[in-house]
């Protein structure tokens, strides 16, 4: 009993690391490398940009494959200027809008909903799992 006790702990171990296995980036980035980049509508560009309120997080992919993480300050027909979110302070940058392949709103990691849940989780599996070895070590 003691054995195939010990023997399911370790493989319900074992198992969950498997679960949190997803695509390598290797594969990912090759994969977009590939394609050719596609440029958004000018005109919904502006439109989107200029919706936005300033002071809003975003993320803006540019059209050589690098990303600006900042806040906005400004949307005009012509360019965006982001105060970059780095360690060290920078001016911030205005972008053309010819350079700008996406823009996405961060909002800003998990929420207090979730990391409760997630502590949760981690309280009751680490029950159980204290539970099952001490069954393995004291049972019969």
């Amino acid at each position: 009993m003691k054995r195939a006790l010990a023997l399911l702990l370790c493989m319900s171990v074992i198992a969950s690391g498997c679960a949190t296995a997803g695509p390598s980036r290797m594969s990912i980035s090759t994969s977009l490398q590939t394609s050719p980049p596609l440029l958004p509508d000018r005109g919904l560009m502006i439109a989107y940009l200029k919706q936005l309120p300033p002071g809003s997080k975003v993320r803006a992919s540019l059209t050589d494959g690098s990303t600006l993480h900042g806040t906005l300050m400004k949307a005009t027909d012509q360019e965006i200027v982001i105060q970059p979110r780095t360690r060290i302070p920078e001016l911030p940058r205005d972008v053309p809008m010819d350079r700008i392949r996406a823009v996405e709103l961060e909002n800003g990691g998990t929420g207090v909903g979730k990391a409760v849940a997630i502590g949760v989780a981690v309280g009751v599996g680490t029950f159980f799992g204290v539970l099952m070895l001490l069954a393995a070590v004291y049972g019969d």
